[in-house]
């Protein structure tokens, strides 16, 4: 059975009366296979839906975890896709998967609108950890980047200081209210419509934790694409709404930017982007460094 015959069965299970017309692959994270499903019934009647099918090399929520925590997001009125339905590897799909409402709109930011974007992606991210996560399904916790940091760093003599200011850390966990954190927001998870945030996309790295793991994260993501002043810009954007505790988000800096260096030649990114992004990680980790005066 082909696998465009398995997806016309899974149609059949979850959309009783609908025809499977074409199936197109969509932008979709490293460990997951997005498709959009064209659906059509006898009397007309259309529908669009995303298909995302866990691959071999998935480590995030399992499928459940997945559309339970949609469904909980979308009840609570943040911009998520409505979720459709869940199922493990069985007789439609050789992974399991979670079928998903279809946003329109466009993950691209101008750059005549970057200032406008940003902000507003920092007002999206402060909406996201102001969510009560009382009745959200379990999720990991995410509360201390000092034990992954040290192995993230590269090995060479220049980060010596900074290893040692960090091995000097008697404590480096969260001591505030846990919140719930995205884990990858960056612009290629966010759906806009005109100016507006349309939908976050790919929650399968979502936590509980410290907020300032998301806000390093974002500056680093917004760095590649539009350098220090964006990655400035947005926690700026972010502070005027929540309190930043430098230090705190220094650790998450050296943390978010040391583990993309160590990870990003596995990403299958084109020459040129990939040196841009380890120049933008390595000098994040600099500045955090700084910032911790080990610099």
């Amino acid at each position: 059975m082909t696998h465009d015959d398995r997806l016309a069965k899974l149609t059949h299970r979850f959309f009783p009366g609908a025809v499977l017309g074409s199936v197109s692959p969509l932008a979709g994270g490293v460990s997951a296979s997005v498709s959009l499903l064209e659906l059509a019934w006898p009397d007309g009647a259309t529908r669009q839906v995303v298909l995302r099918e866990h691959g071999r090399t998935h480590n995030g929520h399992d499928a459940g975890t997945e559309y339970g925590l949609l469904k909980s997001l979308h009840a609570r009125g943040l911009p998520v896709p409505k979720p459709i339905a869940a199922g493990a590897a069985s007789e439609w799909l050789d992974h399991p998967f979670v079928l998903l409402a279809f946003v329109a709109g466009t993950t691209q930011i101008d750059e005549a609108a970057a200032a406008t974007a940003i902000d507003a992606m920092a007002s999206q991210l402060v909406a996201i950890h102001q969510t009560p996560i009382a009745g959200l399904p379990p999720l990991p916790r995410r509360l201390d980047p000092l034990p992954e940091l040290l192995g993230f760093l590269p090995p060479n003599d220049e980060w010596a200081p900074l290893r040692a200011r960090l091995l000097s850390f008697s404590n480096s966990g969260y001591a505030g209210a846990p919140t719930l954190l995205h884990g990858d927001f960056w612009p290629g998870n966010v759906i806009w419509s005109g100016a507006k945030i349309a939908a976050v996309l790919d929650w399968e790295d979502a936590a509980i934790g410290d907020p300032l793991s998301d806000v390093a994260c974002t500056c680093l993501e917004l760095r590649y694409v539009f350098g220090e002043d964006g990655a400035q810009r947005f926690k700026a954007a972010y502070a005027r709404r929540r309190e930043i505790d430098d230090q705190r988000f220094a650790l998450w800096q050296a943390y978010v930017a040391a583990a993309a260096y160590s990870q990003m030649g596995n990403w299958g990114l084109a020459p040129a982007r990939e040196d841009n992004m380890r120049k933008c990680a390595l000098a994040t980790i600099r500045e955090a460094a700084d910032s911790l005066g080990a610099g």
